[in-house]
């Protein structure tokens, strides 16, 4: 018979962390070997209920971990550290033979069996992935803030002083549509840049005023739209500026706009009464009754 101090493990020649697979196939192999219609000796039988009895509880979730408790409780006890330095037959074919056949040698493990076993990481494979490119993805957008983004920055602002520069050349020329596409790149590389849209508003104007005084009027109204825009941007910096509020009052009222042109024609005339360009404003009925408010 097995020794007592052997445990169900021991029995069926698997490690305490064996898999369900690994017990199975073990107690398989074993079942072979110590079957009573296949071994003749006498003690087959007794032999092969040890297996069983071994399989039957370990292979079963609850039981097994019941039996693990038990064990941890005998180790600790008396008579587990009696029969923990006693003899053990890691298999049961090494004690059937031992008693048996004295000659029997139990087989040498194989080089897998010898290798030690690696302990897994506790993160998975795709995860340690995941993390990685996550560091680097935000270390490449803290770089780009750092660095990056202020070169090009300052870039974006370079190009922009440069085609308003080429603006103001083309607007002492009187090349209107010249000025404002040189004024639009300028915004268009730095839309905080108020001066660009000051500009650029103005020039519409201008251009709206040259093509309404030729009979295009459809063209005049695309032009006076555009400056209220770019005048509303650049007024948000410049409140003050007679040239912008001006700019806002003709445009808005060229379009027929006039009840929302006339604060700005008052505030122009508050802060330049001699502008000509207000003077030259045509007046109507309803924004006489307005300017009377």
């Amino acid at each position: 018979m097995p020794d007592p101090g052997e445990s169900y493990y021991e029995i069926l020649n698997v490690n305490r962390d064996a898999s369900s697979e690994e017990i199975t196939a073990s107690y398989r192999k074993l079942a072979k070997i110590l079957h009573p219609d296949v071994c003749k000796s006498p003690e087959a039988g007794e032999l092969f209920k040890v297996v069983n009895e071994a399989y039957q509880v370990l292979k079963d979730e609850k039981k097994r971990e019941a039996y693990d408790l038990s064990l941890l409780e005998a180790e600790g006890s008396e008579y587990g550290r009696y029969y923990s330095g006693g003899r053990r037959y890691r298999d049961p074919r090494t004690w059937y033979y031992a008693h048996i056949h004295q000659s029997y040698k139990p087989p040498r493990p194989s080089p897998e069996q010898m290798r030690p076993k690696t302990r897994a990481s506790s993160i998975p494979r795709i995860l340690q992935v995941a993390l990685f490119y996550a560091t680097l993805l935000m270390a490449i957008i803290i770089l780009v803030q750092l660095f990056l983004l202020p070169w090009m920055n300052g870039m974006a602002a370079a190009e922009a002083r440069v085609l308003f520069e080429k603006g103001n050349r083309w607007m002492s020329e009187e090349e209107f549509l010249k000025a404002i596409e040189s004024y639009e790149g300028s915004v268009s590389r730095l839309p905080g840049f108020s001066d660009g849209w000051r500009a650029k508003g103005i020039a519409e104007v201008k251009k709206a005023d040259e093509l309404a005084a030729k009979g295009f009027a459809t063209q005049a109204e695309t032009y006076y739209q555009s400056a209220v825009r770019s005048l509303n941007k650049a007024y948000q910096s410049f409140p003050d500026d007679a040239q912008v509020l001006s700019g806002l009052e003709r445009s808005l009222n060229a379009l027929g706009i006039t009840e929302e042109s006339v604060p700005y024609l008052k505030r122009s005339l508050g802060i330049n009464p001699g502008d000509a360009s207000v003077q030259a404003i045509p007046d109507d009925g309803l924004l006489k009754s307005n300017m009377k408010g």
